[in-house]
């Protein structure tokens, strides 16, 4: 079993500061509860990032970005994008629910 590193570009970082920050105004313990959840993904994407299906935003450059969907508690779905070079997993976005798919301008950016 591959077991890979796993690091949040900036990009990534902002991500999700805004969304604990909506999720925060609206509940401290849901902020909590997400980021344990969060935690707990990226913990588990580091050996299982290889078997991780395509993002639909894939094949608008040049490297592979796949995707990881988790679920909270109450079953909203948010969706981590990632490209893995080498032995390192590097987490591009984290989309919350009803977000639209990262456009192709932003995914051609260099990894902050």
């Amino acid at each position: 079993m591959t077991e890979y590193r796993v690091e949040l570009t900036r990009r990534a970082e902002r991500d999700v500061d805004e969304i604990v920050s909506w999720l925060a105004a609206r509940s401290t313990r849901g902020a909590r509860t997400w980021l344990d959840r969060l935690a707990d993904v990226l913990a588990t994407l580091s050996t299982t990032a290889g078997n991780c299906s395509l993002a639909p935003e894939d094949g608008h450059g040049d490297t592979e970005i796949r995707q990881l969907i988790f679920k909270t508690r109450r079953g909203k779905p948010y969706r981590m994008l990632f490209t893995i070079l080498g032995g390192v997993v590097f987490v591009r976005h984290v989309r919350g629910p009803g977000q639209d798919l990262v456009p192709p301008e932003k995914l051609n950016q260099p990894f902050e």
